[in-house]
Formats: C-alpha cells, sequence, structure tokens
C-alpha cells in the first residue's frame, strides 16, 4: 500500500495546476485574436465576465528601469458585441487561489474611453510588474496566476502568471485602463 503524505499531495497538484496553466497560457497567447476599434456605433451591454478570457500576452513585454509591462488581454469569446470601460481589479494569486500581496495599484488617465470588443476581439490593460529583488524586505512568493475582475465587475477569471510578487504591504503591480487591441 502507497502512502501519500498531504505535503506530497499538494506538492503533486502545484505541479499539474503549473502545467495545465502553461498550456492555457501558451495556447492563448498564440491563438488569440486581435481586435481593430469598433465603429462608434452603440454597443448595447457591457461584458460580461462568462464572456471572456483573460491573459498575459508574454509577447507585449517591455520593461524600464526594473519594470516590466504586459497587455493584460481580455478577448470576447462570447456572440455579441459589449464594451469595457475602466480598470479592471488584478491581484497575485497561488495555486491554491490564495492572494499574495497588495491588489495593482492604478495608472493611467483620470478619464478613459469606452472600449467596444467585438466577437472574437481583444482588448488590453497595462500591467507594469515590479522586480521583486529591487526590495528583498518584500518577501517574494511565486504566483500562479492573476485574478482578473473586469470592470464594473463582480466576478473574476484567472491568468497564468507565474512570476515572484511580494507578499507584503510593498506593490509590485499596476494597472492601465481598458485600450483597444491586443
Amino acid at each position: 500500500m502507497l502512502k501519500v503524505s498531504r505535503r506530497a499531495a499538494a506538492s503533486a497538484a502545484a505541479v499539474l495546476a503549473l502545467g495545465a496553466g502553461s498550456l492555457t497560457w501558451a495556447a492563448t497567447s498564440a491563438s488569440a485574436a486581435t481586435a481593430k476599434p469598433a465603429a462608434p456605433a452603440y454597443v448595447p451591454r457591457p461584458c460580461n465576465t462568462s464572456q471572456l478570457a483573460a491573459w498575459v500576452n508574454a509577447d507585449s513585454a517591455d520593461g524600464t528601469a526594473g519594470t516590466t509591462y504586459y497587455h493584460l488581454d481580455l478577448t470576447n469569446t462570447g456572440g455579441r458585441a459589449c464594451w469595457l470601460y475602466g480598470w479592471p481589479g488584478v491581484s497575485a494569486v497561488n495555486w491554491a487561489g490564495r492572494q499574495l500581496g497588495v491588489p495593482a495599484v492604478r495608472r493611467g488617465p483620470a478619464h478613459p474611453g469606452i472600449v467596444n470588443v467585438a466577437p472574437g476581439g481583444t482588448a488590453h490593460a497595462l500591467l507594469g510588474y515590479v522586480d521583486v529583488q529591487l526590495s528583498p524586505s518584500c518577501r517574494p512568493a511565486t504566483a500562479t496566476f492573476l485574478r482578473v475582475y473586469p470592470p464594473a465587475s463582480r466576478n473574476a477569471r484567472h491568468a497564468f502568471f507565474p512570476l515572484p510578487v511580494c507578499t507584503t504591504r510593498t506593490w509590485d503591480l499596476t494597472i492601465g485602463p481598458i485600450q483597444y487591441g491586443a
């Protein structure tokens, strides 16, 4: 009879979660559609969380002075156009869904615009990631996902994001408002 400890079971679950996340990230980043600004026509409904896929576009990485910026993409997987307005809520979580550190700090203009997202189209927000190695006092831990709340939503999606983040009150994530395109 094989005895499995809780620690061994938790480790195996973490490895499986990371592997599944890697496959999901690879598939979504390779095949996500890029949205073009929709015509200025009236779109009657906001995007529901259930019709959005969230992912970090690793190909968009651009860094300066200890901060790397990525596009946090929201793809409309539904059959109808919808709109997004404002900032998504973003926080880093571990494989068990426990939040690590503080949520992302909002950056950008005080009055963002409404972004129409066609079916299969993608909008993005600029996600800033401050390298935690710059601040050893922040007690870094590895995040597995970002918990992403689309603007004006109480339900979240998860985007694969396996990077170290601070577990203290030190912020290391920033988020901009929703913009057109991936």
